[in-house]
């Protein structure tokens, strides 16, 4: 129990961090429709490189609810906040 606590906590981290820098990025492209393709893509990578080297046998729905949608929510505050300024 405590390494599948420890594998949750690592994945919501890298998330948030992610999600920090993609909103960022989103900011600089200027272009909503790429930013937005940019930053699924992210998701999908992350998640896959995640699995890849912690060797996590989960479906794609344990990293949505494991800091995947805590992305996604992030990375759209950070960009409209930026975009705002």
């Amino acid at each position: 129990m405590e390494k599948q606590r420890k594998l949750e906590l690592i994945t919501m981290f890298i998330y948030l961090i992610a999600s920090i820098i993609i909103g960022y990025l989103s900011f600089w492209l200027k272009n909503p429709m790429l930013s937005f393709v940019i930053a699924i893509f992210v998701l999908v990578i992350i998640a896959k490189l995640l699995k890849k080297i912690y060797k996590i046998n989960e479906k794609f729905s344990w990293f949505m609810s494991n800091g995947g949608i805590i992305y996604i929510f992030l990375w759209i505050i950070v960009w409209t906040i930026l975009y705002n300024l």
